[in-house]
């Protein structure tokens, strides 16, 4: 196991134990705009937003760009159900209809998604939204980050886990070198009013040692970079010298990531893409945003 002083950026995922001098570990400063989308438009600001993952060579010409998670995720997304309304928000619409096809995947299943062309390191990042009612194992709303360099790091600010639409979730996760398999994760689920009902704002607040998750301004979980030697998450943040372990989930201190909001359709005993031998229920579904912001300190 490596050893490395705090003072520098050490990657969770490739110094397993850190050396840290005492101190205060949480940063302070006032959060400045730095990114955001009020959908005030008539149509899609596409210099900010793709409507595909553009992990591609041609960024929108693979199967994975319009079908991510497949087949685990049954939809298919679409530019059409990317929606301005008009009244300073934007839809992302789930739905069945006629078999689409998408290479090689083929579904009954359409959905949209949200991501941004830009890139963030650590900061504040924030969607006012209302997530669509959920009665059953399908729906897959989410708010999320992707990205960094070497080993990818995720944060998941806001996820509905194809369960009720009173369960909120969130989640750290590290992959390998190529960014396709998972080395750490960290998270949790927690019980909720019911999150259909009315729009709530959903936020994360990460920093060097923290990543805060907030809904409504009630913070609901912290995630540390740091254990003591009894695997206890340092949380405080006055923290005494000494060797402390470190969250392998955390994310990669000089990572920049990509903002990403999605509504997908996750797979389940009784569905399928082509639509049998049962339909999916809560469609059509909607998870309606009303802004997107960025803060930096």
């Amino acid at each position: 196991m490596q050893e490395v002083s705090a003072q520098g950026l050490a990657d969770p995922l490739n110094h397993r134990v850190i050396a840290v001098e005492d101190g205060d570990f949480c940063e302070y400063g006032s959060w400045n705009l730095v990114f955001s989308d009020e959908f005030d438009d008539d149509s899609l600001n596409t210099d900010k937003w793709w409507r595909y993952y553009p992990y591609c060579d041609n960024q929108d010409q693979c199967m994975a760009s319009r079908t991510h998670g497949w087949p685990d995720e049954l939809q298919i997304f679409s530019d059409d159900n990317v929606i301005l309304t008009g009244e300073g928000t934007v839809k992302l619409i789930a739905k069945k209809g006629p078999v689409r096809q998408w290479y090689s995947a083929s579904s009954i299943y359409t959905s949209g998604m949200l991501h941004s062309r830009f890139k963030f390191g650590r900061g504040r990042f924030e969607i006012r939204c209302k997530v669509p009612k959920s009665t059953s194992s399908y729906l897959w709303p989410a708010f999320w980050l992707f990205g960094g360099n070497g080993a990818c790091s995720e944060i998941d600010i806001m996820e509905i886990l194809w369960t009720r639409s009173n369960q909120y979730h969130h989640a750290l996760h590290r992959y390998n070198s190529t960014c396709n398999g998972n080395q750490a994760s960290e998270g949790g689920t927690i019980g909720v009013t019911d999150l259909s009902e009315d729009f709530h704002i959903y936020r994360a607040e990460w920093d060097k040692w923290f990543v805060n998750f907030y809904v409504d301004d009630a913070i609901l979980h912290r995630s540390c970079r740091m254990y003591d030697l009894l695997t206890r998450p340092v949380s405080s943040c006055q923290v005494p010298a000494g060797i402390y372990i470190q969250n392998q989930a955390f994310p990669a201190q000089d990572a920049e990531m990509s903002i990403i909001v999605d509504l997908a359709l996750h797979k389940g005993l009784f569905a399928t893409a082509l639509g049998g031998p049962a339909t999916i229920p809560d469609l059509p579904a909607e998870m309606e945003i009303d802004y997107i912001r960025v803060y930096q300190r």
